[in-house]
């Protein structure tokens, strides 16, 4: 059993985090990814942070707790919480795989939707929302390689409807050789 965090509540209010972009399971070896863009003035300790999913049905897909308690983003800068060791992932600030867990999925437990809910909590206190549905990539015979995404700048007030944010598939690639940008701005949709 892991040890409880000292900090299990976050200072965050409403909107100081936005999320930017999204990586579900695909083909390829990157992982899984979310990013957050701190929009406050203010360094953002996320140890206790919350990031919970549901699916396009309605029935809750898994959730995790940021436990790293040296994990903080600055203003206007961007955090990437993934599926991997950041030893191995470097565009990757934070692995939550230790903490997942996933009611509706126990085969697979680590894989995020394809679309849904994705809400971030802080002290219980919603932070932002996130609905991305109806997101379909340009060539439905090519499998994903890309990233959903916020094209504005990054407000969580301005993210909330998924019919406003775009799909990368095989159009930007970072130069880290994969398609998206973690942990950088996004570019306009294509």
């Amino acid at each position: 059993m892991r040890p409880p965090l000292e900090t299990t509540c976050p200072k965050i209010q409403a909107g100081d985090l936005a999320l930017t972009e999204f990586r579900e399971n695909q083909p390829g070896s990157y992982r899984q990814w979310i990013e957050l863009y701190n929009a406050s003035e203010e360094p953002i300790d996320l140890a206790g942070l919350r990031v919970a999913f549901t699916r396009n049905d309605g029935k809750p897909h898994g959730a995790f707790l940021v436990r790293d308690e040296a994990l903080v983003v600055e203003p206007g800068a961007y955090v990437v919480l993934g599926s991997d060791d950041p030893e191995r992932a470097a565009y990757l600030d934070y692995s939550y795989l230790v903490d997942w867990y996933s009611p509706s999925n126990p085969e697979n437990p680590r894989d995020l939707p394809k679309g849904g809910l994705v809400d971030v909590y802080a002290c219980g206190k919603l932070i932002d929302r996130v609905i991305l549905r109806n997101l379909t990539q340009k060539d439905p015979k090519k499998p994903p390689q890309g990233t959903t995404f916020w094209p504005g700048d990054p407000s969580a007030a301005d993210n909330d409807e998924g019919a406003k944010w775009c799909v990368d598939d095989f159009t930007t690639s970072s130069g880290i050789g994969l398609f998206g940008t973690p942990g950088e701005a996004n570019p306009t949709c294509p």
